[in-house]
């Protein structure tokens, strides 16, 4: 996987499409990138409905942010 510079400069993974095939391999390469961005704690455990508005809000972003790179992942003909 190489890297890819955003527009406010932070380096993102770049994440090959899985299209089927190869997927123990693939597996393995999602869940080294979704723990290196701090994620994957929550595709094993999903997050607690904590009172804290703040944590509640950082959790729920970590979702979303761990669901756009596993989308991303995925061909269009697996997705749908």
């Amino acid at each position: 996987m190489g890297n890819n510079d955003n527009a406010m400069g932070a380096t993102q993974p770049l994440i090959p499409i899985f299209k089927g095939e190869g997927y123990e391999f693939r597996s393995v390469q999602m869940q080294t990138l979704l723990k290196s961005q701090d994620l994957w704690d929550l595709v094993e455990q999903d997050y607690e409905d904590i009172d804290e508005e703040t944590k509640l809000k950082e959790n729920k972003k970590k979702d979303s942010k761990a669901l756009v790179i596993i989308q991303q992942a995925i061909h269009d003909s697996i997705f749908s």
